[in-house]
């Protein structure tokens, strides 16, 4: 009957012992919520159409007004199917006054002449009109900033 005895100690005894790791042991601890990626807010909408000009020594802008007639089409993949300018290519003499009227179709454009300090923007849809008084004789880059990349670009000679 001993042995019964202490084989009934032995068992209480064990049971004890792991009731008291289980009981101490380091808790589990719980999964880390489920991580989602940062949602990153859409850009703030484009600014209303502006026309900036700065005047220069070759020649004046400014927006609207009389002179020579030029309507040029601001072309991209959702309007023509290609970014261009339309025409791209574009002559004009010595002291002739000229007023673009450019269009742009689907998405914004800009017409930019650096050398002449020439910068306008129009927005998607937008019809904008600018005058310009070319003073000097020359060969002059025009770039579309946003779309040169994808060969939206041109050129202005003046004789």
């Amino acid at each position: 009957m001993l042995q019964k005895r202490n084989l009934l100690v032995l068992a209480s005894v064990c049971v004890v012992l792991m009731l008291g790791v289980i009981a101490c042991g380091q808790p589990v601890p719980d999964p880390p919520p489920p991580t989602t990626a940062p949602r990153m807010s859409p850009p703030p909408p484009p600014p209303a159409p502006t026309v900036a000009v700065a005047s220069s020594q070759n020649g004046t802008g400014q927006p609207g007004g009389g002179g020579t007639p030029v309507d040029v089409g601001l072309l991209d993949i959702g309007g023509s199917g290609e970014y261009a300018y339309s025409p791209a290519d574009m002559t004009f003499s010595v002291g002739e006054t000229v007023t673009f009227t450019m269009t742009a179709e689907t998405e914004f454009h800009t017409f930019e002449v650096d050398d002449l300090d020439i910068y306008v923007e129009v927005e998607a849809g937008d019809t904008i009109d600018f005058t310009f008084t070319f003073d000097e004789a020359g060969t002059y880059e025009l770039i579309c900033t946003p779309h040169s990349a994808q060969g939206m670009v041109g050129t202005i000679t003046i004789n």
